[in-house]
């Protein structure tokens, strides 16, 4: 009984939160929020890559390759999201 109530109280809980994610998503503080929470994600995977090779003494490949990489996905994800908001 109890394990019924639990499954369906998240089935409800997960669809109300599709519902107010798609009913947000259209709105230009959804847009702003994002790109917002997108510099974030992008700054922390710049510093945390830099930070990592600085305090890491190993060869480049493969500790420093895959650390690079990170920084890499990072300022190409605070890049696409400045351009959009100064598009926008």
């Amino acid at each position: 009984m109890k394990k019924k109530f639990l499954t369906s109280l998240l089935i409800t809980l997960a669809v109300v939160a599709a519902c107010v994610v798609i009913w947000l998503h259209d709105t230009r503080v959804a847009n702003i929020s994002i790109d917002w929470l997108a510099f974030l994600a992008g700054a922390f995977l710049i510093t945390e890559g830099a930070y990592g090779i600085i305090k890491s003494r190993t060869p480049f490949f493969p500790d420093q390759f895959l650390k690079t990489i990170r920084i890499i996905i990072g300022v190409n994800i605070f890049t696409i999201h400045l351009i959009q908001l100064v598009r926008y």
